[in-house]
């Protein structure tokens, strides 16, 4: 089953138009996403994908992602937990530890680049620099041994050059 967990987005990404026709980002609350997948497992669905513009920035109360993903792995007869899409500036070490530590979560992230470019993920207003990404990435293969990674990239953006266009490749 597809779960959406929040709606819309707030990054304003120079590139995207989600912003502006999906709203605000917004988080449905935790237990109305808890009943939803536990009423899937009960039905019979043993497959979960958490689905947001940014599910890593999810967040209701005093409940985070990361906490949430705990909670959906609490869930009896649930075989697998997966999420798409996830934004840099919202991934952190203590999700990606809670990827390696879940039976269920599949060892995977998909988590957009857009740009190797300092200037072009400036002038994207990404948040992060390339740095900082490839920090991430470095923890994330040294945490999650083996687990998947995925990524989107932006070429030919307006205004990057060539040299620009090297740092990504």
């Amino acid at each position: 089953v597809y779960l959406v967990i929040s709606e819309g987005c707030s990054n304003f990404c120079s590139y995207c138009i989600v912003p502006y026709v999906r709203g605000p980002l917004r988080h449905r609350e935790c237990k109305n996403i808890l009943k939803e997948a536990g009423d899937a497992v009960a039905g019979g669905l043993t497959k979960i994908t958490l689905l947001g513009q940014n599910v890593n920035a999810y967040k209701d109360g005093n409940i985070n992602f990361t906490l949430l993903l705990q909670r959906l792995d609490e869930i009896d007869g649930l075989k697998q937990l997966s999420f798409f899409t996830s934004h840099p500036k919202d991934a952190n070490l203590d999700l990606f530890k809670a990827i390696r530590d879940s039976q269920k979560l599949v060892k995977s992230l998909h988590l957009p680049l857009q740009s190797g470019s300092d200037r072009i993920l400036r002038l994207m207003n990404r948040g992060y620099s390339a740095k900082e990404y490839l920090a991430l990435i470095d923890s994330y293969r040294k945490i999650v041994e083996g687990g998947l990674l995925t990524s989107d990239i932006i070429v030919g953006f307006p205004k990057e050059t060539e040299k620009e266009f090297k740092q990504t490749a």
